[in-house]
């Protein structure tokens, strides 16, 4: 139970069972001195003397309505916790509820949101490797800036061997908790969003005018407006080539989920004890 340190104007205020039950008549309330007066039977002369010690004491305040004659009373935070000594940890508590909501909000749309981790470039017979390194806030920033890894032959490559490149070559590529992705956690997409598969080829082709003109149904304009290899050349394996030479790492960290669902669970559990506290501390401790 919250312990409640009184004064000795406090001490002398609650003295008095009539100060008491007029202390027990402004709970959760906002009373005029003529309501005060119906609800405790007393004159409102008697009435308002007591009012006077309750205000010196901090127990009560007055509260005049702008361009009415009425003065209002009700209780101060002091007083309330008189009557409510569990308020302080009520509010915490409370507190401590929405806060994990907060938290929980924020690792559920940061797990929404997949993570750069590297990226290659294809340059003629070569590929180049980079790590991502994130930079900004975290869990709410995805700026990312690429450290140069190291580059490999272009020819006849596929994505799983760029991923065992990036893997190997930069630092370690782990989620929130320090364990390593595999190889299927890494997904390689195209500028335009379109998903390569493990055993893609990641082919070099250069066009030439002895190609071109071997093919006169495909222009310069052609070219450049399409990013679909595959209306180059006769080959089912051929989805990516040096007319999109980049391409993007990303994965989705789960265990951001993990953490979200602990914040959601932990949610209930406090805003069920919160409002189970909230309604025992209803009843007036005097």
């Amino acid at each position: 139970m919250t312990k409640l340190t009184l004064d000795m104007n406090t001490f002398k205020a609650l003295a008095s069972d009539t100060r008491l039950d007029i202390l027990k008549a402004l709970d959760g309330k906002k009373l005029s001195l003529k309501d005060i007066s119906r609800i405790t039977n007393l004159n409102k002369a008697t009435l308002h003397e007591h009012l006077t010690k309750l205000n010196e004491a901090g127990l009560v305040k007055k509260k005049e309505r702008e361009g009415h004659k009425w003065v209002y009373y009700k209780l101060t935070w002091k007083g309330e916790g008189l009557l409510h000594p569990e308020n302080t940890r009520i509010v915490v508590m409370f507190s401590a509820t929405f806060i994990s909501l907060l938290v929980a909000v924020i690792f559920m749309v940061s797990f929404l949101q997949p993570i750069t981790v590297g990226m290659a470039e294809t340059y003629d017979d070569t590929i180049y490797i980079y790590e991502a390194e994130g930079e900004g806030i975290p869990l709410l920033s995805r700026d990312v800036t690429f450290n140069y890894l190291g580059k490999i032959d272009a020819e006849e490559q596929i994505v799983q061997n760029i991923t065992e490149e990036l893997k190997n070559r930069s630092q370690g590529i782990t989620n929130s908790l320090g364990i390593e992705y595999t190889d299927e956690d890494i997904q390689w997409i195209t500028p335009d969003k379109m998903h390569l598969k493990s055993q893609q080829k990641l082919v070099y082709k250069s066009y030439n005018e002895d190609y071109l003109m071997d093919s006169p149904n495909i222009t310069n304009n052609s070219i450049n407006e399409t990013n679909d290899s595959k209306a180059y050349f006769d080959d089912s394996n051929i989805e990516f080539s040096s007319i999109t030479p980049e391409i993007i790492a990303i994965v989705q960290d789960t265990s951001l989920l993990y953490f979200a669902v602990s914040c959601i669970t932990i949610f209930i559990i406090l805003l069920t004890l919160s409002t189970w506290r909230f309604i025992i501390n209803k009843k007036t401790k005097f």
